[in-house]
């Protein structure tokens, strides 16, 4: 029979933020094992691939692993993959970042085990073509990708054996085909199927290969697979299967097999990932109709349907673009003070703070915060949390090696302290939409206004302890709630059966995590920022609230602001309509925000009457905050108007005061996301509204006053 090269290897990697036992019970179940079981193995070649954050783990927590992959790379093995050390999407970065994420994994990899990788790990095998030319610039022979991606360009299945050249203005990267069928068989199917399958293949394409490289984490850590690839001893099975079969069946390295053979041709392969990538980053509904239709669609129709582009998470969830562009921002930040401190040293190493503010600049650029699939992703408020934590402690560090104020992206975005007052202002489009954004950066603190959406503050960065305390996930509607519905309408028809284990696992009901789910299924039809201006109708209630489900009777929430930035203060204002009693009227909304170096926070309103007619109003300006728990109880002072909320993780207590006459509601913001263990509620953030009453006069005009004070504990 003739020979059918495999191409064996693990990706392994945990997001920055995660918590220390999520990491301790992976390599528990998951990494150690396999590591383990690969040396006994020592006979099949495999790859493997660990970002930075793990290996960071690894190097402090267990020195062992890193012995055990030192012993089999130098026993020629195993081949180790470079990628972007803290598991960015690369096409996402800002082309020196992208260069300096993969050089500081290349120089771990070269310094610890002594071989320069040769080839390089996508996140999420996320690929664009100008990737072409930045990896093939860093030494990069060769990369990994989904067969979908070759699918997509036209390419049959069956032609997908060995390698492709692409290329990109001359230059020319090698890409080897993933298997997504030896993705869906490894480790679920019977040893026996998958020996077979690979049969199958070596008598259809004699002296190919076929490669294999997928999450670490489905060898033991994802649900039931500890049991099955562990415990009931499918991975050992699998591996003497292997050896058994070695006259026809060789384990080889990807550089050994790129050494020894030629490439199938040339190859141009469109912005792609794995097909489930594509269509969760599409809107709900899009992603709904490309489901209906694939359970249609015939093997030809499905090679050609393709979802979004990854990007489009940054469309989908608006908090998802927010940390982008603060990236983007503070990485513009960053260069400035690392060219700074190179002129500086004229040629020498970097400095300790300069190099440690790269390092949390990479740090918050993992991807795992910035997208959501079936796993929790952008929906776990503390891998976002950890996100601008790195960020805020990249720019703290980048404006003090700078010691000047903000710096800027483009045009525009330049910072001026004309008065020394500690007050630095920029406006530009930070978010990229076609409307100016305003920053005010303090000592303390990093305001950011959206004039051209409500006039709201969408962040607050509290430096010191650097944390955004604005940063909670607006409830949206997900393609997946649709299922949802489904399960709980089956757990209604089946209630009162006995159901074995296995019955609720065919039914699906094993993905309910928790009781009453469907009834959290509330959706916001504006983002959770805040400084959010409402007019409720009179008879708007506390649930109706919560619930999203009231009459706005205003047209402010989402109006354009005219903004004017001094020394001293912000001040937004807008002219638009409150509907009252059918009838419109026109009313100014004033909103003048205090700058200065230290708190609080004073917010001063003015709602200015320009009808010829009194008009009564129900005015509630919306906060949202983000908390790392909910079970930190709000205090509020019905009488004085005050409410406050301590967060001792993040150290800081938030206090709003509003003054007597004020009646205040507060409420947990929850989510109802998809996770691989099930259906699941998430606390993302508090959101606090004070609210008014008011008769103004004919061309008449009331004041309110708000103070926002955020303390460190």
């Amino acid at each position: 029979m003739k020979k059918l090269y495999f191409l064996f290897g693990i990706h392994n990697h945990q997001p920055v933020g995660n918590f220390p036992e999520v990491f301790d019970k992976a390599y528990e179940a998951a990494y150690g094992p396999f590591a383990r079981m690969m040396e006994k193995h020592s006979r099949i070649k495999w790859t493997l691939h660990c970002t930075g954050i793990l290996w960071d783990y690894f190097m402090r927590e267990q020195p062992g692993y890193v012995s055990l992959v030192k012993k089999m790379a130098g026993r020629g093995q195993l081949e180790i993959l470079t990628g972007g050390y803290y598991e960015p999407v690369l096409t996402v970065l800002p082309d020196a970042d992208k260069t300096g994420q993969i050089n500081k994994l290349t120089a771990f990899i070269k310094n610890e085990f002594g071989v320069k990788p040769r080839g390089i790990w996508l996140a999420e095998r996320i690929w664009e073509e100008h990737l072409t030319k930045v990896l093939c610039g860093e030494g990069i022979e060769y990369t990994l990708l989904d067969d979908y991606h070759f699918v997509s360009a036209g390419r049959s299945p069956d032609e997908l054996r060995g390698y492709f050249i692409t290329e990109e203005q001359g230059m020319m990267l090698n890409v080897f085909p993933i298997s997504q069928d030896l993705r869906y068989y490894i480790p679920w199917r019977p040893v026996t199927e998958c020996i077979e399958y690979l049969k199958v293949v070596a008598e259809k394409s004699p002296g190919d290969c076929i490669t294999m490289v997928d999450d670490g984490e489905k060898f033991g850590l994802w649900p039931h697979t500890y049991k099955s690839v562990w415990t009931d001893g499918w991975m050992e099975k699998f591996l003497t299967a292997i050896e058994e079969n070695s006259e026809w069946l060789v384990p080889v390295t990807f550089s050994e097999f790129l050494d020894g053979h030629a490439p199938k041709g040339r190859v141009y392969l469109p912005t792609a990932s794995y097909f489930e990538m594509t269509q969760w980053a599409m809107s709900p509904r899009a992603q709904q109709e490309l489901e209906d239709v694939s359970k249609k669609a015939d093997d030809v129709t499905m090679k050609y349907l393709r979802g979004g582009a990854w990007k489009n998470f940054m469309v989908k969830y608006p908090e998802s673009n927010n940390m982008h562009k603060k990236m983007l921002y503070v990485s513009g930040k960053v260069e400035k003070a690392v060219k700074k401190a190179k002129g500086a040293e004229k040629g020498a190493s970097l400095p300790a703070e300069t190099q440690e503010c790269i390092e949390n600049l990479y740090a918050g650029q993992c991807n795992c915060a910035y997208w959501h699939g079936v796993f929790g992703g952008i929906y776990l408020p503390h891998l976002r949390h950890a996100i601008y934590e790195k960020l805020i402690r990249a720019e703290n560090a980048a404006d003090r090696l700078l010691k000047k104020g903000v710096g800027s992206i483009g045009s525009g975005g330049d910072a001026e302290d004309g008065d020394g007052s500690g007050v630095k202002t920029a406006k530009f489009d930070f978010d990229c939409d076609g409307k100016d954004e305003i920053i005010i950066e303090t000592e303390k603190n990093n305001l950011y206004f959206r004039p051209g959406t409500g006039g709201c503050l969408f962040e607050w960065d509290i430096r010191a302890a650097s944390v955004n305390i604005l940063n909670v996930l607006t409830r949206r509607q997900e393609a997946y709630h649709r299922k949802l519905l489904e399960m709980v309408d089956i757990k209604k028809k089946t209630a009162g059966q006995q159901l074995s284990a296995k019955n609720a696992v065919e039914l699906g009901l094993s993905f309910l995590k928790e009781e009453n789910l469907d009834s959290h299924l509330l959706y916001d039809w504006y983002k959770r920022d805040s400084l959010i201006d409402h007019f409720l109708h009179p008879n708007t209630s506390y649930e109706d609230f919560r619930r999203c489900n009231y009459g706005e009777q205003g047209d402010f929430v989402a109006g354009e602001y005219v903004s004017r930035v001094t020394r001293k203060e912000i001040v937004l204002w807008r002219e638009g309509i409150v509907w009252i009693k059918n009838s419109p009227c026109r009313l100014k909304v004033k909103k003048s925000v205090s700058l200065t170096k230290n708190n609080p926070l004073e917010v001063r309103y003015s709602l200015s009457n320009l009808m010829r007619h009194r008009v009564e109003l129900r005015f509630a300006p919306e906060f949202n905050f983000a908390f790392s728990f909910r079970k930190n109880e709000d205090v509020v002072n019905s009488v004085t108007g005050v409410w406050s909320r301590s967060d001792e993780p993040h150290k800081i207590k938030v206090e709003i005061n509003a003054g007597a006459g004020c009646e205040m509601w507060c409420f947990p913001i929850e989510t109802v996301s998809l996770s691989e263990g099930g259906f699941e509620k998430t606390y993302q953030g508090t959101s606090v509204l004070p609210h008014w009453k008011a008769i103004i006069p004919e061309s008449g005009t009331v004041d309110f006053k708000i103070e926002i004070t955020v303390n460190e504990i």
